[in-house]
């Protein structure tokens, strides 16, 4: 299993590794770290997970006149 760093998690969602850190200490994105204080890393499955609980539903398409 390939684990990716913050920086390179941060990049691959398009988002800062603050906003990530922020996601992390929210619990609304899961990460691995052997022992407190270090190492943080991501599997992809971490990040597909993420997307899809931020996904939305397209909206239904209404007719105008």
């Amino acid at each position: 299993m390939e684990l990716y760093s913050r920086s390179e998690a941060a990049a691959m969602l398009g988002i800062t590794v603050r906003k990530l850190d922020e996601l992390r200490a929210r619990r609304l994105i899961g990460y691995y770290q052997r022992c407190p204080g270090g190492k943080v890393q991501f599997s992809m499955a971490h990040l597909e997970k993420y997307l899809q609980r931020i996904e939305k539903s397209p909206r239904p398409v209404t007719k105008s006149r």
